[in-house]
């Protein structure tokens, strides 16, 4: 008589395979040693087969980054103040031409006769304080006889600008002789107060 006995395992939750062992006890070796023992075995399938853990790769995610563009007009912000226009060369030398002061005087280049404004001319007869541009054409020279345009006027240069003639307490308006005189008298009387703080004594 021929005793087996199998023990079957229960399948590991995380295998498909099965493995399954068969176990002769000593009792039966005499009798089986001329008996050829062909037992087929079956895979079984496992009782519980939610046990079983199937390893999937993770999901890739596939993450869409959207760019948004923000326009900004920036034509506005980037408009600045118009700047002033350079002054031109040309007003410019304008500008920085001595003051001239007309005397009223005339010189005849001629023969030197002189026509004063405030004199007039009384050969002609001229009244006294008749400009010279509003002389008559026929008007001649007293002396010569030359016509009006070989008279030039004795105008004095002033030694500042035409447009500083408004300021400086109308030191501006004095000639250069005039502001030398200035200086230097002004100069000599300190210097004669000076000393006659020593005579004082």
């Amino acid at each position: 008589m021929l005793w087996l006995s199998m023990n079957l395992s229960p399948p590991p939750p995380t295998l498909v395979e099965h493995s399954y062992s068969l176990t002769i006890t000593p009792m039966t070796m005499a009798y089986a040693s001329s008996f050829h023992l062909s037992l087929p075995l079956s895979p079984l399938k496992p009782k519980h087969p939610h046990h079983l853990i199937t390893l999937l790769p993770p999901k890739l995610t596939t993450t869409t980054i959207t760019t948004i563009t923000n326009s900004i007009d920036v034509s506005k912000e980037d408009t600045s103040s118009p700047s002033p226009s350079p002054i031109q060369p040309e007003k410019r030398r304008v500008e920085e031409k001595f003051a001239v002061l007309n005397t009223g005087i005339y010189e005849c280049r001629s023969c030197g006769y002189k026509y004063d404004e405030s004199v007039g001319d009384p050969s002609y007869p001229i009244a006294p304080g008749f400009q010279f541009e509003k002389l008559p054409e026929d008007w001649r020279c007293p002396t010569c006889g030359a016509a009006k345009t070989f008279f030039q006027s004795k105008s004095v240069e002033i030694a500042g600008f035409a447009q500083n003639q408004q300021f400086g307490l109308g030191g501006n308006s004095l000639t250069s002789g005039q502001k030398t005189l200035l200086i230097y008298g002004t100069l000599l009387s300190f210097f004669a107060l000076f000393l006659s703080g020593y005579f004082l004594q």
